[in-house]
């Protein structure tokens, strides 16, 4: 593996262009941590089209962070333009095209109305209806190709499908905590993984063979999730100073997609590789910047969600790139940069990205 991947970023610093017609385009799906401005065609640009979100490159663009995100990092290091988002008009997908939606879910709606989870109110903007849109839209990409050069770009480009499931549970403790219910959402998380690999799946059949599903994040780590759900008991926190149970939700999941992901190698081992990646928090911060949003309004972790980053009076950080969390849900441009670079080279991703081939 060492050669194979010694190879690729050889071949990354001296022929980017044949790299590139190596991965002809990306697609994207998933929420917050990969939406590149859908969100804000759908509900309008309050927060994330606002000063101080995109402060580090100069300009918000409807991403959750003050600069670029994991995907973004990704096209660069594959050779390719950033990925555009899909809902805006009069764009050239044809290097790609960008899903994702802030606050989307892996479930449906339906399936939340079905467990009385009204609250917050289930977006349209799920797996499936990322799934449709790319329907919609790949009749343009192939339209004059031939079946088999269809299948063959396909097959050659990225598919990126998530984050998915942070929201979906966030929906769900929203309800149990509603109810008083002292639990954690892990007997959603089966119904949620089983979406995800359907997604895959129906993606597959349209012919992507290279495919990567990332993991949840340390959700416990998140401030949003510290101030919301602080503890009395020490004994709740780890280490870090996260709260243990979500952190074992979001372990949980990851284990489920992982043996998801080893279910649909076996299933489809001519037709797909799939690879795994994991989100990271720790990496190279300590505790304290971990834990504290940049760009916020609270105490301890500088979370408010009645004086969220985007509306006044709220300032950032004087520093971004110290921080990894950006708001107290999403990371910081450096944080993100760092998690691309284990997805595109390793160890994070399994196999890493610039090492999946389309197989023959």
């Amino acid at each position: 593996m060492r050669v194979r991947v010694a190879a690729v970023l050889l071949l990354v610093v001296v022929l980017p262009s044949l790299l590139h017609a190596l991965v002809p385009a990306i697609f994207s799906f998933g929420d917050s941590y990969a939406d590149t401005g859908n969100q804000v065609i759908l509900e309008g640009d309050r927060p994330f089209n606002y000063s101080p979100y995109g402060e580090t490159i100069g300009r918000p663009t409807g991403r959750a962070s003050d600069g670029l995100l994991v995907i973004d990092y990704v096209a660069k290091g594959v050779d390719l333009p950033l990925v555009p988002p899909y809902l805006p008009k009069g764009q050239n997908f044809r290097e790609g095209a960008n899903f994702a939606v802030i606050g989307a879910t892996a479930l449906d709606p339906a399936y939340f109305l079905e467990q009385n989870v009204t609250s917050p109110a289930p977006r349209n903007s799920s797996l499936a209806v990322q799934l449709r849109w790319f329907e919609e839209l790949k009749p343009s990409l192939c339209r004059n190709a031939t079946k088999r050069g269809c299948r063959d770009y396909l097959g050659r480009s990225l598919f990126v499908l998530g984050e998915f499931g942070g929201n979906d549970y966030l929906a769900f403790l929203a309800m149990l905590a509603a109810k008083g219910v002292e639990q954690t959402t892990r007997a959603y998380v089966p119904v949620v993984i089983a979406a995800i690999a359907a997604g895959a799946e129906r993606l597959i059949r349209h012919g992507a063979r290279r495919l990567v599903l990332p993991g949840n994040i340390p959700m416990g780590c998140l401030p949003a999730i510290l101030t919301l759900f602080a503890s009395p008991d020490a004994a709740d926190y780890d280490g870090y100073g996260c709260l243990r149970k979500f952190n074992a939700l979001a372990r949980y999941h990851n284990e489920l997609l992982r043996s998801s992901i080893q279910a649909l190698r076996a299933k489809h081992p001519h037709a797909a590789e799939i690879a795994y990646a994991r989100g990271l928090l720790q990496s190279r911060f300590d505790g304290c910047s971990t834990l504290v949003a940049c760009c916020g309004g609270g105490c301890r972790y500088n979370f408010n969600p009645a004086a969220f980053c985007g509306f006044p009076p709220v300032t950032a950080c004087a520093d971004p790139a110290t921080a990894v969390s950006w708001d107290g849900i999403h990371l910081t441009q450096t944080a993100y940069r760092n998690i691309a670079g284990t997805w595109l080279y390793g160890p994070f991703a399994a196999p890493p990205i610039l090492t999946l081939a389309p197989p023959p």
